[in-house]
């Protein structure tokens, strides 16, 4: 699992309270059975009632961070959900230090015992947050929502799945590169035409009424699974078309040229896909 990739994010609060009310459970069972860096040597006749608030804090700060991150607007990836688990480690150890020194050993506050406290806190949470980033991704990446997302895309080819979503598929094309570091937005009466170039796509489009190409690193074949619409067809193998931007077009049943508008070559549908661009063209185009 690469830093960059994609890590499918939590949806609800009821989804949130879950999993970490989970990591505060697998938490507290790991000091009671294991009892870690002198644990063990605690004695007290409700020693296991006094080491709850661990638990108690692991899942408060699970559940906070979470609800946070929710409101993130950008991709998630699996980069940003460690930084986050270091975060909640980094609050797991402050709010422990503090129940630790004002309610169990009563001793004065220091910065080097919070360290202490903090090099705790990792040791013991590593293992645990281990299983909680690969239990997470697992399970919602088999969730029906998350895979509804996805939809025709890969899940290494997206980017901010939410964002596309929330865009109306009518007015706007989402176009996400390969690797996933660019995300464009046309409306779909701005695009005009993609070329494939080796592993690249050019992109043709209007931006504020100027012509405009853009390369960007994606297969035809992806690009026409982000973008395809009615008018907007593979119309050869190197080539994708909105067809409402055909000015004219000519040919038979071995093979047609169309023009765009602004352009000043003409472009060729191949025989493969004539039957089915013919009509759309008949319907979109004006031919002269």
């Amino acid at each position: 699992m690469k830093l960059s990739t994609l890590y499918p994010e939590s949806r609800s609060g009821k989804e949130i309270i879950l999993t970490s009310s989970l990591v505060g459970i697998l938490f507290y069972i790991l000091l009671i059975v294991y009892q870690p860096f002198g644990t063990s040597q605690f004695e007290h006749t409700f020693k296991y009632l006094l080491l709850a608030p661990y638990a108690i804090i692991t899942t408060f700060s699970f559940y906070i961070v979470n609800i946070l991150s929710m409101q993130w607007k950008k991709k998630w990836t699996t980069g940003r959900e460690i930084l986050k688990i270091f975060l909640i480690l980094f609050i797991i150890s402050i709010l422990a230090y503090f129940y630790n020194t004002l309610f169990l050993s009563r001793v004065r506050l220091s910065f080097e015992n919070f360290l202490y406290m903090f090099a705790y806190s990792v040791a013991i949470g590593t293992p645990v947050s281990c299983i909680y980033i690969l239990a997470k991704y697992i399970y919602l990446s088999n969730n029906s929502q998350f895979n509804e997302e996805e939809g025709n895309l890969e899940s290494d080819n997206i980017a901010d799945t939410d964002h596309c979503l929330a865009i109306e598929r009518s007015l706007k094309l989402c176009i996400i590169s390969e690797n996933s570091n660019i995300f464009m937005e046309i409306a779909v009466e701005d695009f005009v035409f993609a070329e494939a170039a080796d592993n690249y796509c050019v992109l043709h489009f209007y931006e504020n009424d100027i012509l405009k190409n853009e390369i960007i690193r994606i297969s035809l074949t992806k690009l026409l699974d982000q973008i395809q619409r009615d008018n907007i067809r593979k119309v050869h193998r190197s080539l994708i078309v909105n067809l409402k931007k055909v000015i004219k077009f000519k040919g038979n049943t071995s093979g047609y040229s169309i023009t765009l508008e602004n352009m000043n070559k003409e472009l060729r549908v191949s025989r493969n896909y004539i039957s089915s661009v013919a009509p759309l063209l008949k319907k979109f185009a004006i031919r002269p």
